[in-house]
């Protein structure tokens, strides 16, 4: 299983249309379902950023064509950051030449 944290911009459309942002969030659990994505989490953020968003699939295209599904629709970009569980972590680390185990 993979896990990315999706960091989301409003476009000025969907700033624009802010109203609506919880309606597109349902469309966007839809969408993810049908590609075969969880929806993990899911918030909006004041910031930089507008919202957060945790995702998961068996393998990274899924999430990946969701992602370029939602840049077609105008109203956000987004970044994809690969997140790791800690023992998903561990296991990165252990690969490491040198490894002591601490």
């Amino acid at each position: 299983m993979v896990r990315y944290l999706m960091l989301v911009k409003y476009t000025e459309t969907g700033a624009a249309q802010i109203h609506n942002s919880t309606r597109r969030a349902e469309w966007f659990r839809q969408w993810a379902g049908q590609l075969g994505v969880s929806v993990e989490s899911m918030y909006w953020l004041l910031g930089e950023y507008d919202a957060v968003v945790t995702v998961t699939a068996k393998e990274s295209a899924p999430i990946v064509a969701l992602m370029a599904h939602m840049h077609g629709q105008g109203f956000v970009r987004t970044q994809l950051i690969r997140a790791y569980t800690e023992d998903e972590f561990q296991t990165i680390l252990r690969l490491m030449p040198g490894f002591g185990g601490d």
